[in-house]
């Protein structure tokens, strides 16, 4: 069968990169449309890191105290504009970067937030370096439910080649904090990285033995998800990427995982139900704050500019700081709809019924067929779910769909730094 899966990536690549084009200019965001609010999620985006490293294709900066306090000081704001002009929020994830950088500036985001919204529940990154009794304690008080924590491997060698041994301590060391940190949270998630360059099978083997010992309460398996300018430094330092590989790491997960948990996305497995890092299969709609933030709603997907200063400029203009949006037809949001609930490996068929007015089997007739001749579909009266094979294909899907999103993250990254006049600092 693996000569199904080069033809894939290649229709997966080419799709996503053609749906993903946007519209640039000025952009105004609609109030929240009546009775929805619980409906929304909150992203906020924290642009800063210690250091960069080579892999991440995400919007970050190398931490600078003066840019963090204006920067948090202006984000403050625009969450108050969503309120102002009717939002409200069930769910909030803070990502980056990395959001524990500025505890003081965190705290202060959260204390904020809570008061305004009517969050339930707070997911939150960081790093194997502030697994540390006072912080864990404070962001359990401050209200967090979720903390995922960036491991990538506890292989030390490839630790030392994507930059993160110096930084965070060897295998054995973030093991011994991810135990200490276990429990402390309703769900600690470890995000691990699989077919990265250099990585072999039993080193991932090895990665695996580590989690079926630690049996944190949930963990993610990203494939390595590089835009072309990120993939080309790796290929430059680590070696290309291996397809193959990918499919053979993901059935090894995929056999091991079952001992101990249940699967929450095709790449995300659970011990108890929790909040996930894709919550844009949780929520139909999430908006984005902060630079660089990504939100969808209204059948869009609306970017926040990634310019620090211009994302300044903007929210003390009173203006939301949107610059490019990609308004989705209709087609496209059955697919979208599709291609998200079904990474959550199973859709209720009624509910795309009740969002299209036509059933999923009429509305994509062919991508249907296509999907249950290539045995990627098990289906009854109800309910489509993945095949472990189809759960491949949705992983493979899923990485070319966010490499597209990284890919724009470039973009718009060279355009903040011609606006910025970047020293290079930022990644």
């Amino acid at each position: 069968m693996y000569v199904v899966e080069p033809v894939l990536n290649r229709f997966y690549r080419k799709k996503m990169r053609s749906v993903l084009t946007f519209d640039t200019g000025s952009f105004s965001i609609p109030p929240c449309k009546a009775g929805a609010p619980g409906d929304y999620l909150l992203y906020v985006h924290i642009p800063f890191c210690e250091t960069l490293c080579p892999y991440c294709s995400f919007h970050r900066y190398v931490y600078d105290e003066g840019q963090a306090n204006a920067y948090f000081a202006t984000l403050w704001q625009e969450l108050q504009m969503y309120k102002d002009i009717g939002y409200d929020f069930t769910g909030m994830y803070i990502g980056g970067g990395t959001p524990t950088i500025n505890m003081n500036h965190l705290l202060q985001t959260l204390e904020k937030a809570r008061s305004t919204f009517s969050l339930r529940e707070i997911s939150l990154e960081t790093n194997p370096n502030y697994l540390i009794p006072e912080t864990l304690n404070t962001l359990k008080e401050a209200g967090v439910n979720r903390l995922s924590v960036g491991v990538q491997t506890f292989d030390d060698a490839l630790l030392q080649e994507i930059g993160r041994f110096e930084k965070y301590g060897s295998g054995r060391e973030i093991q011994d904090k991810l135990r200490s940190a276990i429990g402390a949270f309703d769900t600690l998630n470890v995000d691990l990285i699989f077919n990265i360059p250099l990585q072999t099978p039993e080193s991932f083997r090895c990665d695996l033995d580590v989690i079926g010992d630690l049996l944190p309460e949930q963990v993610t398996f990203y494939p390595l998800m590089a835009s072309p300018n990120v993939e080309a430094t790796l290929r430059e330092r680590l070696g290309a990427m291996d397809f193959r590989k990918e499919k053979q790491m993901y059935g090894m997960l995929l056999d091991r995982m079952r001992d101990n948990y249940t699967g929450s996305t095709a790449w995300c497995f659970s011990r108890k139900t929790s909040m996930i890092d894709e919550y844009i299969i949780a929520y139909d709609h999430y908006v984005g704050a902060g630079s660089g933030a990504f939100g969808y709603f209204n059948d869009a997907i609306y970017i926040n500019t990634f310019s620090l200063d211009e994302y300044i400029e903007k929210i003390r203009r009173r203006e939301f700081p949107v610059t490019r949006v990609k308004k989705f037809t209709h087609q496209e949001t059955l697919y979208y709809f599709f291609l998200m609930k079904l990474f959550g490996l199973s859709m209720n068929k009624n509910d795309f019924i009740q969002k299209f007015g036509v059933s999923c089997r009429k509305a994509l007739r062919l991508e249907m067929l296509l999907l249950k001749l290539a045995g990627a579909l098990r289906e009854n009266d109800t309910t489509l779910e993945l095949t472990d094979r189809g759960r491949y294909y949705w992983v493979m899907a899923m990485r070319e769909f966010f490499i597209a999103v990284d890919t724009m993250r470039d973009h718009c990254r060279m355009l903040a730094d011609t606006r910025d006049g970047s020293d290079g600092t930022e990644g």
